[in-house]
């Protein structure tokens, strides 16, 4: 019981967090497009996919590592502060070189250069601050990396609004990102001293080979990942242009930050699962059973709203300008279920201890997933991104749950998929229908009474999952 409330605290206090972080960052976002325009927004969101892609080498794994095994042995937490915030400062001087390597080679303008320059070193400040984020998950204690959350999604929309207020360009407007990463950092250290221990730098040598080893798998398949996250945005900024960039964007990070909500289930339940691992394997599959269904459900509850309501959402947050971006949204709005589940398995593979699998999976998927980019970004566009996108999520989730349903755990595809999708697809059906005969915004608060009344109705929420909801409660 009370590692169940423990869970549900940590949940809770991220969703609070996540919640007030992505109310603000629609605005940060909203201003954003609006100020800079299409192209500008283009620019400003290649620097964030060029980062997104090589800032994994802030890290290489060591966050999941750490927060694995110090879940495991909670008197290991000062020596891998100590040591792993050494060798970050290697991987910083890695990541800005590999950077300022492309941009160089690419040759882009002065501007983008610099836009370029200021996100990188807002990651790489970032990357330390996941440092002590991974000690406070391993603790479970998810209220101090709640309060990073929302310190920076209040610096981000304040800093936003000034250079908004002022004019001073997308320079300026890059350069809050490295202001709130500083204030963050900042923070965070005063907080883990005040809450923990003053963290010591610590240089055992010993320690640092077998630990960068261990989370190189996780930092391989980290890589591998971003990969098939980014490279679609750098390919249309070079194959098509900043417009195209902007255009798919515009309803890429609608998608990213949905990606909060399993984000969050994971990061509170992951070391619980690493813990079971070792302990209590039935409590593991267990865990692993009940995210399944809930997570999926939720996932394809999005799907419906996303795609029944694509054009008021693009059109209300972004305007007339980014009207192409409806149908990209609808294409990509088809990878939330699917990427909902392969992050629950993903960190699965980690907590069992199979990073390995998980190389090989990313690996194959992310070769794909370029491959698939080149032809259709060439004959389709930013519509072509969408549809590999979501293609490759789909890979990734046949390899994912083939392999652990092998080799870890066999679920029930018809009670935690099939009757799920089933559902959405009736739902989606009945809200084309009213949307045309009604007012939308009814139209969408029936949708969510009939999706919710199919899923008591197919027997997929129990009277075993209403009771779990009340012990929590």
């Amino acid at each position: 019981m009370s590692e169940v409330r423990t869970l549900a605290k940590n949940t809770t206090v991220l969703l609070v967090a996540n919640i007030i972080s992505y109310l603000l960052g629609f605005f940060t976002t909203l201003y954003t497009a609006r100020y800079l325009g299409v192209e500008g927004f283009g620019i400003l969101a290649l620097a964030l996919s060029l980062t997104g892609l090589f800032g994994v080498f802030t890290d290489l794994g060591l966050t999941t590592l750490t927060t694995r095994e110090v879940s495991r042995d909670k008197s290991l937490a000062n020596k891998y502060i100590g040591n792993t915030a050494i060798i970050k400062i290697f991987y910083a001087f890695l990541t800005f070189g590999i950077i300022a390597l492309y941009v160089y080679i690419v040759g882009y303008p002065q501007e983008v250069r610099t836009v370029v320059y200021l996100i990188t070193l807002s990651v790489i400040l970032s990357a330390f601050t996941g440092i002590f984020n991974a000690i406070f998950q391993a603790f479970q204690k998810m209220e101090y990396m709640s309060l990073n959350i929302i310190i920076n999604a209040i610096l981000m929309i304040t800093g936003i609004l000034i250079v908004i207020h002022f004019e001073l360009g997308i320079i300026a407007l890059s350069s809050v990102y490295l202001i709130s990463s500083v204030i963050v950092l900042i923070i965070t250290l005063i907080t883990y001293s005040w809450k923990f221990f003053v963290p010591k730098i610590g240089l055992d040598l010993k320690f640092w080979k077998p630990t960068i080893k261990e989370a190189s798998f996780f930092g391989v398949s980290n890589i591998l990942v971003v990969i098939y996250f980014y490279i679609d945005s750098l390919m249309l900024s070079v194959m098509v242009g900043y417009s195209a960039v902007g255009i798919y964007n515009a309803s890429y990070k609608l998608i990213v930050v949905l990606l909060f909500i399993p984000g969050i289930f994971v990061t509170s339940i992951f070391p619980l699962m690493s813990q079971h691992f070792e302990s209590s394997k039935e409590l593991l599959k267990m865990e692993y059973e009940k995210s399944v269904k809930f997570l999926f459900a939720t996932a394809v509850f999005i799907f419906v709203m996303g795609f029944s309501f694509a054009d008021k959402i693009i059109l209300t947050i972004y305007g007339t300008a980014y009207t192409p971006s409806i149908v990209a949204l609808q294409a990509l709005i088809f990878v939330v279920p699917l990427i909902f589940i392969t992050n629950l398995f993903g960190n699965l593979l980690g907590a069992i201890n199979r990073q390995r699998i998980l190389i090989i999976i990313t690996g194959v998927s992310a070769l794909f997933n370029v491959v698939l980019n080149l032809y259709l970004i060439r004959e389709y566009s930013y519509i072509g991104a969408s549809v590999a996108t979501v293609v490759t999520e789909g890979l990734v989730f046949i390899l994912m749950i083939s392999y652990i349903s092998k080799h870890f755990l066999r679920i029930s595809i018809n009670e935690n998929i099939t009757k799920t999708t089933v559902t959405g697809i009736i739902t989606v059906i009945l809200i084309y229908y009213m949307k045309f005969n009604i007012n939308w915004l009814l139209a969408a608060v029936l949708g969510v009474i009939i999706y919710v009344l199919i899923l008591f109705i197919l027997r997929i929420i129990t009277k075993e999952d209403i009771e779990i909801f009340k012990r929590i409660f």
